[in-house]
């Protein structure tokens, strides 16, 4: 990855996801000290302003409000869009068509090598989110590690941004998403069991949701 790559991923980390900015930073940082915090300090102030400007303070302390423990696809597509548009205004990542249900299973692609599938019961409520992911390259990672940020965003709104850094930093996502070695790896919160599983350039991220 050339240094201009990482630089530009890393402002825009640091911009929309701070703490995982900050994780970049640390690991890939081109700059020197000084730059660094001011670079951190600028965007953080940034990130801050921008979302008490629109109203959005849960952003930054977190959500008072839980997961219930049953969710139909189209609520968790508002949810979804509804943390897209707050947390990655420009990242083209909300889901705009309605889910079709065949089978007890819908699906959206967001790229050929990027796509959600849900499950759901008898009732139509949601029983279990996947993602399943195959990046070629540093920007198909990055949109992958915002999907996932988005999807733990939408069924944990009660997560402040350092919170959902903590899940993926625990299923070990913010290392390559397409290393060659296979790992597992599972943490929960609140009513939501999240795990990955990874090997051969290839990704699955399972949410499961207990009834």
């Amino acid at each position: 990855m050339t240094s201009y790559i990482k630089n530009a991923v890393m402002i825009t980390l640091l911009i929309f996801i701070p703490p995982l900015g900050w994780i970049f930073m640390y690991k890939y940082s081109t700059f020197d000290r000084r730059t660094n915090v001011v670079l951190a300090v600028a965007c953080s102030a940034f990130f801050v302003y921008a979302n008490i400007a629109a109203g959005n303070v849960e952003n930054i302390f977190g959500s008072t409000k839980g997961f219930e423990q049953t969710l139909l696809p189209e609520d968790f597509r508002e949810r979804y869009n509804i943390a897209a548009q707050r947390l990655a205004p420009n990242l083209n990542l909300k889901l705009d068509d309605s889910f079709a249900v065949d089978e007890k299973i819908f699906r959206h692609e967001f790229t050929p090598r990027l796509t959600l599938e849900g499950s759901v019961d008898d009732a139509g409520k949601i029983t279990a989110l996947k993602i399943f992911a195959s990046p070629e390259n540093q920007d198909e990672s990055f949109k992958t590690i915002n999907v996932l940020g988005l999807l733990i965003a939408a069924l944990n709104p009660e997560l402040d941004a350092e919170d959902r850094g903590e899940v993926l930093r625990d299923l070990r996502m913010l290392k390559n998403v397409a290393a060659e070695d296979n790992y597992d790896w599972t943490t929960t919160r609140g009513h939501v069991k999240y795990s990955v599983h990874a090997g051969d350039g290839k990704v699955t991220f399972t949410a499961a949701l207990n009834q």
